[in-house]
């Protein structure tokens, strides 16, 4: 029998009540007090969340926080009236008013944490203070609303099970251990991850940058939490670990303004001095009235005598940081070099070994 209405009275003021009477009044008592958490909640729904939501804030995270838990609220009134309504009723059953109670508790827990869970774009206030571009990350952007999500499932289970009478602490120290294990287990996957945050936070290169990392060279095509995708100039593809990354020294020729266009220039050393100073100085006028060069930065001089050529230096900077737009540039100023060396008749040198023969007295 759920009801027990013996020695059931009810009163309230100068009105008292007894059995069935008593017994209509705390059902009429219970539908109000349940009423009046739906009240609360059309209330909560159609005046107080668009007044709060039409407010400016000073912290970005309280409109994100109304947005998100502004149904779960309105639900958490009525199952609160719903638990006052439940409650004032005279149970017979033993243990029903504690299993009421810890119902309402994993009702109010969960709807809560539900709320959180859609406030996962707090999380992206942490990259406030960053660039648009590390803002604007998908990637890291994921990361970021995964692992807030996480958290927030993590929390409201272990509420829900404190609140249930599960021995969290016991289960705490067990995944403690656990995680130890796995975190052992998977510590290059860890560095990686780490790495990882650091590429896309740091921004030492992006995507389509070319870079030089150890002895593999080539664009960018590809960063995430474990790897980076880099395609050399034979369109063949290296998968580098982000920990190796981390760890070395990478050179981004995207940063760079421009490229240097440097080399030795080997000429015959049948060369005579009127010609190697007229070679010189043509060259060095030829660098100057380029639109490739940067002006200021041009240098011609003969540096040295090389066993099989007089060797001139010849240096400049190109104004691109564009690897296919320098190669054709330099591609260019080479072949400016080849007529300028055919004009003023100087030779190119290779290497080449003499060989004298002395005739013996007969």
């Amino acid at each position: 029998m759920i009801f027990s209405i013996r020695d059931l009275a009810f009163e309230i003021g100068s009105l008292y009540l007894e059995g069935w009477l008593a017994l209509a009044a705390r059902c009429v008592c219970a539908l109000l007090l349940f009423a009046a958490g739906a009240l609360v909640s059309l209330l909560l729904h159609r005046k107080l969340f668009p007044i709060l939501q039409a407010r400016s804030w000073h912290f970005a995270a309280t409109p994100i926080l109304l947005r998100s838990l502004d149904r779960p609220l309105e639900r958490m009134a009525v199952f609160t009236g719903l638990y006052l309504a439940l409650t004032s009723l005279p149970w017979a059953i033993t243990g029903l008013p504690r299993f009421l109670l810890v119902a309402y508790k994993v009702v109010m827990s969960f709807l809560f944490c539900e709320g959180l869970y859609q406030a996962s774009d707090v999380a992206d206030l942490l990259l406030a203070s960053c660039s648009l571009e590390i803002r604007s990350n998908k990637t890291l952007l994921a990361l970021l609303n995964t692992t807030y999500k996480v958290l927030v499932v993590v929390l409201g289970v272990a509420t829900i099970a404190q609140v249930i009478g599960f021995p969290i602490g016991s289960i705490v120290a067990g995944a403690g251990l656990v995680g130890l294990t796995i975190s052992l287990a998977a510590q290059e996957s860890a560095s990686n991850l780490f790495g990882g945050l650091v590429i896309l936070l740091d921004k030492p290169f992006s995507v389509g940058d070319w870079i030089t990392v150890g002895e593999i060279e080539g664009e960018v095509i590809d960063i995430n939490f474990r790897s980076t995708r880099i395609r050399a100039m034979d369109k063949t593809v290296s998968i580098v670990t982000n920990s190796k990354i981390c760890s070395s020294t990478v050179q981004n020729a995207a940063m760079r303004t421009m490229r240097p266009y440097r080399f030795t220039l080997g000429v015959t050393y049948n060369t005579t001095r009127p010609q190697l100073e007229k070679l010189m100085a043509d060259l060095k006028t030829m660098l100057d009235e380029s639109p490739y060069t940067q002006k200021g930065s041009n240098i011609v001089r003969l540096t040295s005598f090389g066993d099989s050529s007089i060797n001139i230096l010849v240096s400049a900077y190109l104004q691109t940081n564009a690897y296919a737009v320098f190669l054709e540039e330099q591609n260019d100023l080479n072949l400016n070099i080849m007529d300028i060396m055919q004009a003023d008749g100087v030779d190119f040198a290779f290497p080449s070994t003499s060989v004298y023969i002395e005739k013996s007295g007969s």
